[in-house]
């Protein structure tokens, strides 16, 4: 989970978020898959009577009088705003869309040294027959149901240290270093595969995009494929070459096609290391969401207070401070408006049951 998160865990302070992440006990996903929460955030922006603008990049931000009155598109568009502008790009993206001169010179040499090169990580989706049947099942059946995997042949927890140092050398781990994890939601979802098929994935970090040329990363998907095979049906037989019908590889290389990857194909956006972690993400200058222009205000993935994934806690965060400055509703704050059903409560409740169910097998 450590690596999941784009971690190194050999820097000081991350082992903490280890800690964090193994007495999480739960494990979800939606169903049909996570673009439905964008099509369905989509439509309750289009109900609320917003206007989306597609295929379409942003040249700068309209700034008069040092206040952001809105964004001005490559085509000459020009979007006006009615009281902030919010940004979701990477903080070097930012720059060239407010131009470093309105910004502090330390905010623009910040933002040039933030690291990006680590959290580089391949996911590859592999349509088969049949679900990966695991040999241990026979001991514990819950195995060809679990959501997430981890697969590897030595207890030798130095080889996540080491699958990291290889990956800050540029150098794709060698197979004996390979921390892969997989998961199949075809599972518990039948709608991700076509009826009597199944669809597995598995994840692996990866060297940066930049690491390699583009020979070499169509080289390097078709061989981590060869060696994942090799590695999983050590674990499930069956997950042979025989049983895959084809495989979808996404790679560091393939993830910068969303331009707030780029150039790294960082799929955190920026690096999770301590100086760009919690109140200094990106920079502690930006940090609080915040900018040297009034009214606008940035967020997304390489602000969020702990990173690594599209996460609420961003938008949330951001939205807290725009409230905060343009005397905005504060709608958790209003009594009668609470949870109906708290999430953390519903957690907890479901972690004491499993340490009473803990205990009574102890007894036995």
């Amino acid at each position: 989970m450590a690596l999941s998160s784009g971690i190194d865990i050999t820097l000081p302070g991350k082992t903490t978020p280890l800690l964090w992440m193994i007495t999480r006990p739960y494990m979800c996903f939606h169903v049909g898959g996570t673009h439905q929460v964008a099509h369905a955030c989509h439509k309750v922006f289009i109900a609320d009577g917003g206007k989306m603008w597609t295929h379409c990049t942003v040249d700068k931000v309209i700034i008069e009088n040092g206040k952001a009155k809105g964004v001005r598109l490559k085509d000459g568009t020009e979007v006006m705003a009615r009281k902030v502008v919010v940004s979701t790009l990477n903080p070097q993206q930012l720059v060239d869309i407010v131009g470093p001169e309105n910004l502090t010179p330390k905010i623009v040499r910040r933002v040039k040294l933030i690291e990006s090169d680590h959290t580089t990580i391949a996911w590859y989706n592999w349509a088969c027959h049949d679900a990966p049947v695991y040999t241990l099942s026979k001991m514990n059946p819950d195995l060809n149901k679990s959501m997430w995997l981890g697969l590897h042949f030595k207890a030798d927890p130095d080889s996540l240290a080491r699958e990291c140092h290889w990956r800050r050398l540029g150098i794709m781990p060698p197979w004996d270093d390979l921390n892969v994890a997989v998961w199949g939601h075809s599972i518990a979802d039948p709608r991700y595969a076509p009826p009597g098929m199944h669809m597995a994935s598995h994840e692996q970090f990866m060297p940066p995009a930049t690491a390699f040329s583009e020979q070499e990363w169509l080289k390097l998907k078709k061989s981590h494929a060869e060696d994942v095979i090799k590695l999983w049906q050590k674990f499930a037989p069956n997950m042979t070459w025989d049983n895959i019908i084809g495989y979808n590889p996404d790679t560091p290389y393939d993830c910068c096609r969303l331009r707030n990857m780029a150039p790294c194909g960082n799929w955190s956006v920026i690096d999770n290391i301590p100086t760009q972690s919690g109140s200094f993400r990106p920079i502690p200058d930006l940090s609080d969401h915040r900018t040297p222009v009034d009214n606008l205000y940035a967020t997304g993935g390489a602000w969020a207070p702990y990173g690594g994934g599209a996460m609420i806690d961003s938008g949330y965060t951001c939205y807290r401070i725009i409230a905060e400055d343009q005397g905005l509703s504060k709608p958790w704050l209003d009594p009668g408006k609470e949870e109906p059903t708290s999430l953390m409560n519903f957690v907890k409740k479901h972690e004491e049951r499993w340490v009473k169910q803990a205990k009574d097998r102890a007894k036995k």
